[in-house]
């Protein structure tokens, strides 16, 4: 999701860190630009703050992502008072610009989307372009999933088709479905993308069951091998100490001979 996918009227809170303290405060869309959107700014008896004159400050903007209903934040956003002209007057309006995707915000509680790590392989499509280009997964989830790729993408996030190949408790699944791109970064020399499915078919969600209950079943065997790695540790350093005891036990009676 970009900035500028705010909606005119959205609700937006905007966190303002000065010396580790922070501050959060609710403001609205006014209007909604290429890469940017303009806010209602704050004001401090009847005159508009403005923050250009202040120095290490930080913002961050939050709000509801309405095609997941997760909270989501972009952070370090680009702040400056400007003059629009809105219908027939013109007034101050805050300009809020990032050039980077929202982030899910640490608030939103995750726990009932679970990711579950793979490394399929796959490729992604748009109808706006012929071109196919492999992708390896990262992980799933019943509502999403992330990607990455050798080369940045260049065409419309929102307009995205991805196919891949798995298996899960050894039944082979195959998909072909549109996704959203609503975040991106890079890491170290590739880039990644994490996607939400507007649709999740009965199949798809059969198969995120499948990888989790594959999951619990691994977790649960390494658990086990772990465990029986420290029981066998733990006999011997018992054997190891008995052995040791009986030989000092063993010197010392000769000793007092």
């Amino acid at each position: 999701m970009l900035i500028s996918d705010i909606p005119v009227g959205g609700s937006i809170s905007i966190e303002i860190s000065i010396d580790n303290v922070s501050y959060e405060m609710p403001s609205s869309v006014v209007a909604s630009k290429n890469g940017y959107i303009l806010i209602a700014p704050f004001t401090s008896k009847g005159a508009v703050i403005d923050f250009s004159s202040y120095k290490d400050i930080l913002f961050n903007l939050y709000t509801i992502d309405p095609a997941t209903k997760n909270r989501v934040v972009w952070k370090n956003i680009n702040i400056e008072t400007i003059s629009y002209k809105s219908t027939s007057f013109a007034s101050a309006y805050y300009k809020i610009s990032t050039n980077v995707f929202a982030s899910i915000a640490s608030e939103c509680d995750r726990r009932f989307n679970q990711r579950i790590s793979t490394g399929a392989s796959g490729h992604i499509s748009s109808d706006t372009t012929e071109a196919d280009i492999p992708v390896t997964l990262i992980d799933v989830s019943d509502k999403g999933l992330s990607f990455s790729t050798s080369n940045e993408l260049l065409y419309n996030y929102n307009n995205t088709y991805i196919t891949f190949s798995d298996q899960a408790n050894g039944k082979q699944f195959n998909f072909h479905f549109k996704c959203f791109i609503i975040r991106s970064q890079l890491y170290g020399e590739r880039y990644i993308y994490g996607c939400i499915i507007p649709t999740p078919s009965r199949e798809y969600l059969t198969y995120v069951f499948l990888k989790k209950i594959e999951s619990r079943i691994s977790s649960a065997k390494e658990q086990s091998k772990q465990t029986s790695l420290k029981d066998a540790a733990d006999v011997a350093s018992q054997s190891i100490e008995s052995t040791s005891s009986g030989y000092h036990s063993h010197i010392s009676e000769k000793n007092k001979r």
